[in-house]
């Protein structure tokens, strides 16, 4: 970045505007391209002050304002090169005589042999005068990069006198970039407090409640708390098993992005309104374990012109710096509704292309999770192959995702029990969204609790259904358009079924040393034993009905007739499939 500032200093552009709060690091960049310069340094409280030691220099009482300090030292140019470094000053960028004074120094330095002097101005507040908007030249804050914060923890661990490892280095500087140096060194400090060392797992929750404070105290973006599985996600097979592929990259992210595997852009989730999107989008923070924070276009709209396109750089480069984290965008297409369309208001189709060219050009690991549910308003700019790593479909959930969706929210409730036959409420609910369930399910325990029922019972449940008109009822035609949408875009399906896979010991053993998983691609998660550790195993795919007619020879080997939750745990362990699913309920 400092070779920027000097390429801008020798081809005469007068004003550099840098815009960073870290003030500190703004001087390291100019004292390291200062030579043959003198440096002079305006303080709203003390007029000049020494730029090396941050003295005041007494000329002047008057001098404490800044058409004073300007009216001084616009001459002090054609003695040698100057540097003008005035700190916070944008609330005097309305005086029309300060507007007058830098106008009248910037021209001298462009036109005028002999004078040459830079204005930098230094704020993180952007306010830029019209009349002088042609001179002025925007350059960005430098957060310190990977390296160098690796660095600083290597040194401030051999400063403390304790061990790191280059593993929690690597860790910690990712997680850490995008912050700037002097709240990077705040955060060491904080860390070494709690337990005289620094690690990662011991000290990242220190540096998420750093981000969480950043982001509440700007007030542009949400931060998003709570705790999600994808176990709370009925249905979506396809989806869930992508998410976790990503969830293995950001992981070990750090590692993942030496060996060469491209940084995470995002994904689209188009589909129907209540079928998991916005579920889906917390539950990716969790399992990503990144903090997750929500974009609500509505609180970047300004009155007055450049403020909304201001306040959305001043956005995503907030979510760059808490990076790495997941940026929430909830129905995109009101957010961007029309970015193509004649009669669009200009800012919108400004922002548009703002976002666009971010998601195109981000090097931090913000990872994007946009839903749409009306998908006829989504700007076509939004599809195109490389904005978003994968673009998903979501449609009405079928029986079996249904027949899942009660269990999990019977189970979150506590009200969960082998004798609710779910397979009757399912055939029943054709239609039904996820929403619509679990709306369902609240009606019914609220109506058991009423009725003083000792537990929610089926016939609880199916009185809730008569009383239950879904959505997608309501609106048939609108629905049965965005079906037709969604078919014609090269999307993957969300709730696509996945093969089962029986893994049967080579040397054929009995049936009751055989274990079954499900793998959702063919690749192994991991081989389960139940006896033989040792055994090699071979997988075959299968589908559901041949795994559940395996599942069954195990159970009968172990001589047990139960088929609840209870059994099939002791006896069978699973990787992602439910006992519901396959004998845990009716």
């Amino acid at each position: 970045m400092s070779d920027i500032l000097v390429s801008y200093i020798n081809s005469l552009r007068p004003i550099l505007y840098i815009k960073d709060q870290d003030l500190v690091a703004v001087d390291k960049r100019i004292k390291a391209i200062s030579s043959g310069f003198r440096v002079v340094e305006y303080s709203n409280a003390y007029g000049t002050i020494d730029f090396e030691t941050k003295r005041p220099i007494n000329i002047s009482m008057c001098e404490a304002s800044l058409a004073s300090f300007l009216a001084l030292y616009k001459d002090a140019a054609f003695d040698s090169p100057h540097f003008f470094v005035l700190k916070d000053v944008h609330h005097e960028l309305d005086n029309p005589v300060v507007i007058a004074q830098m106008r009248h120094i910037a021209e001298r330095t462009m036109n005028t042999p002999g004078y040459s002097a830079t204005i930098f101005l230094v704020s993180k507040v952007q306010k830029i005068p019209r009349e002088i908007e042609h001179l002025v030249t925007l350059v960005p804050g430098m957060p310190p990069k990977q390296r160098h914060i690796e660095k600083m923890i290597r040194n401030y661990s051999e400063s403390q006198g304790f061990c790191i490892s280059e593993e929690d280095i690597g860790a910690l500087a990712l997680e850490l970039k995008g912050l700037p140096e002097f709240q990077i060194g705040q955060i060491l400090n904080s860390a070494y407090c709690n337990g005289g060392t620094v690690s990662f797992n011991k000290d990242r929750p220190i540096i998420l409640d750093e981000k969480k404070q950043l982001v509440e105290k700007s007030g542009l973006l949400e931060f998003v708390t709570g705790d999600h599985s994808l176990e709370q996600i009925g249905g979506l097979e396809t989806l869930k098993h992508w998410i976790r592929k990503k969830a293995d990259i950001f992981r070990d992210l750090d590692r993942a992005l030496k060996f060469g595997v491209d940084r995470p852009k995002g994904v689209l989730i188009l589909g129907l309104p209540g079928c998991g999107k916005s579920l889906t989008a917390k539950t990716t923070a969790s399992i990503f374990k990144t903090p997750l924070v929500r974009l609500d276009i509505g609180r970047l709209l300004g009155k007055y012109i450049g403020e909304s396109e201001a306040n959305m750089r001043d956005a995503l480069a907030l979510a760059e710096s808490i990076s790495p984290c997941v940026l929430w965008i909830d129905e995109i297409e009101k957010a961007f509704a029309g970015g193509d369309a004649g009669n669009t208001h200009e800012v919108t189709l400004r922002l548009v292309g703002h976002f666009l060219t971010w998601m195109q050009e981000k090097e931090n690991t913000v990872f994007v999770v946009a839903t749409a549910n009306n998908i006829k308003n989504l700007p076509p700019e939004f599809l195109r192959k490389g904005r978003f790593d994968e673009v998903f479909s979501v449609v009405l959930p079928d029986k079996d995702e249904r027949r899942e969706i009660v269990r999990i929210h019977l189970e979150k409730r506590n009200r969960w029990h082998s004798g609710i036959d779910t397979s009757l409420v399912a055939s029943k609910t054709d239609l039904f969204s996820g929403a619509d369930l679990e709306s369902l399910i609240s009606m019914a325990v609220e109506s058991a609790f009423l009725s003083k029922s000792k537990q929610v019972e089926t016939s609880h449940l199916l009185d809730a259904v008569e009383k239950t008109m879904p959505l997608a009822k309501l609106l048939k035609e609108e629905i049965d358009i965005q079906k037709e949408k969604l078919s014609k875009y090269a999307a993957v399906e969300a709730n696509k079924k996945i093969d089962w896979i029986a893994t049967e010991c080579a040397d054929n053993c009995a049936p009751h040393e055989c274990i079954i998983h499900q793998d959702q691609f063919g690749m192994p998660f991991s081989n389960y034993y139940l006896f033989k550790e040792t055994t090699s195993f071979t997988s075959v795919p299968v589908r559901e009905k041949a795994a559940k007619e395996m599942l069954v020879q195990v159970l009968k080997a172990h001589e047990t007739k139960k088929r609840n939750a209870a059994s099939l745990y002791c006896k069978v362990i699973l990787n992602g499939l439910k006992p519901s699913v396959i004998g845990g309920g009716k």
